[in-house]
């Protein structure tokens, strides 16, 4: 049978209802088949519309089948000759109540607009425009997510986001925003991830009141709403234009001020972790500037470390720990938070014991972020040992005691403090110093666990290059190196004959 001869075959028996379930098999293993330039010419060949009647059925069996010879179809057309071709269908795909439906449409529109040519071509097609939009508002969150990413794609262009602004996606947008929340949240993301991008996307969506609709959120009476405006808004701050803009209309006033005495008590205890993790992300962008001119919700990072809410005490640990990344970071901290980070580095000392596993873990982590040097620097180095040292006079030996904890979570942390001090020659004298401490490392009958046997490793392979040990202990550390972090020790075992 010739190429022409079974595709008219096919679309013969699609005609009749009873036999579209087994044609549509015979037609998706027929293409699987296929070599791939002869599956191509057949694609080109076989004419969609009965296809894609296939799915206004109950049958949800038959409409994923015709999902499946659609996308199998459409892969195999050129770019462009979907869109050309099977434009409405297409569209009619986004309205379908299947979402299996919906994904198909949106996956074959995203390939397309890939194509610089084909992309301007979609921005030309209003409707199908206007479709997309609305599956942000569809309840199944995969087809948001593809929707998500086709707009973001077609307004990555400045064809695409003049089109996505004009009034009249402006008014399909406002509808679909406006059935709940939710779906205005999704809105909002997808507004501020265009913003974030350049100035000048940022301005044409102010132009057209999308940002000052979400920045008038950040008072309303939902506060869970405000919650995730506020997390939403984090993605923007971060770079340069988002932050003058931000600053320009008084949002870091705003949030801080829930910090004041006399705020709403319930709207802070809700609100207080979005606004230090906002805050958190403009002090690693920005430390030195964020940090010396907010001193209000730095001192307030500081403050939880020493409260009896948990969550709270764990949000600011990340948050100190993530601005304590960079070097910056870190002259930053120490410059604005006066003696604050000695403090902090003494609570841990002191409350790490009595605290939460969760917790435990992020204290931990704060400390690792905070002695890890990123690029060699020596006053940074003597910083870090300054603040090392607020763990008393047996610093690593307190470090030393969690790296061998039972509870592997807490092993591992311990072992990613312990490689974080490895970075300094202080850290590798005071490893040397420590009773037991290598010859702990070194035994590999200690340690069962994967991930734990590979941050050992990791320890003794930036120790085994360090000149603070002697030439014997030197051998031993490189050839536990050669050997690799899984090596085995053989056992010898000696047959003795008894008489």
């Amino acid at each position: 049978m010739s190429r022409q001869e079974w595709c008219s075959d096919k679309l013969s028996k699609l005609l009749h209802d009873d036999s579209r379930i087994p044609v549509l098999h015979e037609i998706k293993e027929h293409l699987s088949e296929l070599p791939f330039e002869e599956a191509v010419q057949t694609a080109k060949e076989f004419e969609l519309p009965l296809v894609f009647d296939c799915l206004n059925n109950s049958n949800s069996d038959q409409i994923n089948l015709a999902c499946e010879v659609l996308s199998l179809c459409m892969s195999k057309l050129s770019l462009g000759e979907s869109i050309d071709r099977y434009c409405v269908p297409l569209e009619r795909a986004l309205n379908h109540p299947n979402p299996s439906v919906k994904l198909m449409a949106l996956m074959e529109i995203h390939r397309n607009a890939l194509d610089e040519e084909i992309h301007c071509q979609l921005c030309r097609k209003q409707s199908l425009l206007e479709s997309v939009v609305k599956c942000l508002g569809d309840d199944d969150l995969g087809v948001v997510k593809n929707a998500s990413d086709v707009i973001l794609l077609l307004s990555s262009t400045p064809t695409g986001i003049r089109q996505l602004t004009s009034s009249e996606m402006l008014n399909a947008i406002g509808k679909t925003m406006s059935i709940n929340e939710v779906i205005k949240l999704r809105f909002y993301e997808v507004f501020v991830h265009i913003a974030a991008e350049s100035d000048g996307t940022q301005r044409l969506l102010e132009s057209t009141g999308l940002m000052s609709q979400i920045l008038t959120d950040l008072e309303n009476t939902d506060v869970l709403l405000r919650i995730n405006v506020i997390e939403i808004l984090s993605k923007l701050v971060v770079t340069e234009h988002g932050y003058k803009y931000l600053e320009s209309q008084g949002v870091f006033q705003k949030l801080f001020q829930y910090f004041n005495e006399g705020s709403d008590q319930l709207s802070l205890q809700l609100c207080e972790p979005g606004i230090l993790r906002f805050f958190g992300h403009m002090a690693y962008w920005k430390p030195t500037e964020v940090l010396s001119k907010y001193q209000v919700p730095l001192n307030r990072l500081f403050h939880n470390l020493e409260s009896s809410d948990f969550p709270l005490v764990a949000v600011s640990f990340d948050i100190l720990g993530h601005i304590g990344e960079t070097n910056e970071g870190k002259v930053a901290l120490d410059t604005a938070g006066d003696r604050k980070v000695l403090r902090a580095v003494e609570i841990v000392r002191e409350r790490l014991g009595s605290l939460p596993n969760e917790v435990k873990l992020r204290a931990m982590s704060f400390l690792e972020n905070l002695f890890r040097m990123k690029d060699s620097d020596p006053k940074i180095s003597n910083l870090i040992q300054k603040w090392f040292n607020k763990l008393g006079d047996d610093g690593m030996d307190f470090v030393f005691k969690y790296v061998k904890n039972p509870f592997s979570e807490i092993r591992l942390a311990g072992l990613g403090i312990l490689n974080s001090l490895c970075g300094h020659h202080w850290g590798q004298e005071n490893i040397k110093n420590t009773p037991g401490l290598v010859e702990f490392l070194l035994d590999r009958r200690v340690e069962t666990m994967k991930e734990c046997k590979e941050a050992t490793f990791d320890i003794i392979y930036l120790l085994s290059s360090s000149p603070v040990f002697d030439k014997i202990t030197q051998l031993r550390l490189q050839a536990f190196v050669k050997e690799g972090p899984f090596h085995v020790q053989a056992i010898t075992e000696v047959a003795i004959e008894g008489d």
